[in-house]
């Protein structure tokens, strides 16, 4: 730095000879090299691109064109060189407008922008735009302030992002059901909602193909309905909770669409299922020996202890899965029906469902949803099918209607069914006796699918 001083005493009086007209291009004194050469100064403190383009002289004459900006200033120097004072100066007269930058970085910019600052530079160019924006001779522009915070910005940014995709807003919000229950941890009110949007996502995983047993060679449909029936019993003389019946039933269908079964085994699948759902849902499950007694010593403690390590490695441990129970709980909920008739019809119905091999054609949250269609077309609630359970379940009432005639269908049928488990625990006065209520009217008008 020891020619730092001699160096800008050199471009100062440079800058005075040409305000005097003094210049060597004037004179034409200047040598050929010297002619291109820019004024020297402390490249370091420069910030963007100049403001105005530097007039070079290209001979000894000097050059006689002037840019449109200069003619409108009262004194422009006509010289080959236009010096770093000059050239702020035509600037302020052209009066460009700078676009302003985030609020943080005009403020970095601003903090490094005069010409004796000695941090360096950002490497952000200032945009000029031709718009009137005060300047000050002497310093470099200086980028606005934005009066807005990054924040705000950066969420106007995301709206116009989602304004140009088209992305619109639901037309109307889902009713929301839970409120109710906000004080009540049993509810869990906070996470029902991703709960149940993970039922419906996982549903199509875990449904079972409406004829696999077709791939089965000692055992059929009928014989599948005899043990559910037998575990309808079951269910009820172990008192058990009715979760345990739906997750029973899903576990075997799932086992046998996966695994050939001879019938001497069947029943050995259902109790195992039995034991594997009870020891998932129930506080108190039932002892292994107690399946050993129910079927009659049929089989072993070693043998239902293996068979349920076969099941559980042959689902994978998948436990966690969506039930016609389950949705029926939530639909209820949403039709808001609190009556316990119309309840306790709904869940009959549901649990007519698990021994027909047919209705395994229809979606269990399906299933559900026609289910209370029906009990309400039977105890006569209006409507039976309601807006905020449409919202709910996805289903509107034409696309329920087959899987509610087949309902319809069942419990017209099951009191003279050679299988009566379900008809006759549904026929006690502890389930209110909604067995032997008449069936829905009108429904059976329209043909089942």
């Amino acid at each position: 730095m020891v020619f730092a001083r001699p160096l800008a005493q050199a471009a100062d009086e440079n800058a005075a000879n040409v305000r005097e007209g003094k210049g060597g291009a004037a004179k034409g004194g200047l040598q050929p090299q010297a002619n291109t050469r820019r004024a020297l100064g402390d490249i370091g403190n420069l910030v963007g691109p100049f403001n105005t383009r530097c007039n070079v002289g290209k001979d000894n004459n000097g050059v006689k064109k002037a840019t449109a900006a200069a003619e409108r200033v009262a004194q422009v120097p006509k010289a080959g060189v236009t010096t770093r004072r000059a050239a702020a100066a035509a600037a302020a007269a052209e009066v460009p407008k700078v676009v302003a930058q985030p609020a943080a970085e005009a403020q970095q910019d601003e903090d490094g922008v005069a010409w004796g600052a000695t941090r360096a530079r950002t490497g952000r160019d200032l945009r000029v735009k031709d718009t009137n924006v005060p300047t000050t001779s002497g310093t470099a522009p200086v980028a606005a302030k934005a009066g807005r915070s990054m924040s705000s910005l950066l969420q106007s940014r995301s709206e116009a992002a989602v304004a140009e995709r088209h992305v619109l807003a639901p037309a109307s919000p889902m009713p929301d059901i839970d409120s109710a229950d906000k004080n009540d941890p049993l509810a869990a009110s906070e996470y029902v909602g991703d709960i149940f949007s993970y039922y419906r996502r996982v549903e199509p995983l875990y449904r079972v193909a409406p004829d696999y047993m077709s791939k089965q060679n000692d055992i059929n449909d009928k014989m599948r309905a005899i043990l559910v029936d037998w575990l309808v019993e079951v269910h009820l003389k172990f008192k058990l909770m009715p979760e345990t019946l739906f997750l029973t039933t899903n576990l075997i269908d799932r086992f046998l669409e996966l695994k050939p079964v001879t019938r001497k085994n069947l029943q050995l699948v259902g109790v195992t299922a039995m034991l594997i759902a009870s020891k998932y849902e129930e506080i108190w499950a039932p002892e292994v020996r107690d399946f050993v007694y129910i079927s009659d010593r049929a089989y072993t403690r070693e043998q239902i202890l293996c068979m349920e390590k076969l099941m559980l490695n042959t689902l994978r441990f998948n436990l966690t899965v969506p039930t016609p129970y389950s949705f029926m709980a939530r639909y209820l909920k949403a039709a808001s029906t609190v009556d316990k008739q119309t309840t306790t019809y709904a869940a009959y119905l549901v649990e007519l469902s698990l021994p027909d091999f047919s209705m395994l054609k229809y979606p269990y949250s399906m299933v559900a949803a026609a289910a209370i269609f029906v009990a309400n077309k039977t105890t006569n609630k209006m409507p039976a099918f309601p807006r905020s359970l449409q919202k709910h379940s996805g289903f509107t009432e034409q696309a329920i209607r087959p899987c509610a005639v087949a309902l319809a269908t069942l419990q017209r049928k099951a009191g003279n069914s050679s299988l009566v488990a379900v008809y006759k625990k549904y026929s006690n006065q502890k389930f209110m006796e909604v067995a032997r209520l008449p069936g829905p009217i009108g429904i059976l008008d329209a043909p089942a699918a």
